[in-house]
């Protein structure tokens, strides 16, 4: 790269991101292209007459979006009882009636938690009426290589002393697979 189209670079860089971050303007800007093909950038004309007026266009903008409050923290009562009731668990991910299409091979189930697990808690996730796999600390499983036809999910929460502490509602989604011949 040579050093005209460097320089032309780091300068419109430059000018964009002053009137962007300072919301002043870029001033005006130049351009001009030699005999050879280079292209020049420069907040003056060049006393040859071949530059051309560079209009720079409104920045676009976007307001910051507040991100959202963060789960509620559960405490545990200092008698180290069982600590908490959970006001919502559901799934997230696959979504109720959703399609897997021809080639996935893996469907994540994401579980939604209010509180958020709390320790000792474990998370059991069932896959067409059968648990699948060990009870985990996780909210987030993978079911792999999954036939073609209608799945379902659902979860519960298990608490520190082996009882159910939530369940979640129950999803239902299909997977398609591609059939040679269609």
């Amino acid at each position: 790269m040579n050093m005209t189209r460097l320089f032309a670079i780091v300068f419109l860089t430059t000018s964009l991101t002053a009137a962007y971050v300072g919301k002043i303007s870029a001033g005006t800007v130049f351009k001009e292209i030699d005999d050879q093909g280079n292209v020049t950038f420069t907040d003056r004309p060049s006393e040859s007459g071949k530059s051309t007026k560079v209009e720079i266009g409104p920045v676009n903008t976007q307001k910051a979006v507040t991100p959202p409050e963060p789960p509620e923290q559960a405490e545990k009562p200092e008698d180290g009882s069982e600590e908490v009731n959970y006001s919502s668990a559901r799934i997230t991910q696959p979504t109720d009636n959703s399609t897997v299409p021809p080639g996935q091979l893996n469907v994540v189930v994401q579980i939604a938690l209010r509180p958020q697990l709390q320790a000792g808690h474990l998370v059991r996730l069932y896959h067409n009426g059968r648990r699948h796999g060990a009870p985990s600390s996780a909210t987030g499983f993978s079911l792999t290589n999954l036939i073609r036809g209608e799945h379902q999910v659902r979860a519960e929460v298990i608490g520190t002393n082996g009882k159910i502490k939530t369940k979640t509602q129950v999803v239902t989604f299909f997977v398609k697979r591609y059939k040679p011949g269609n």
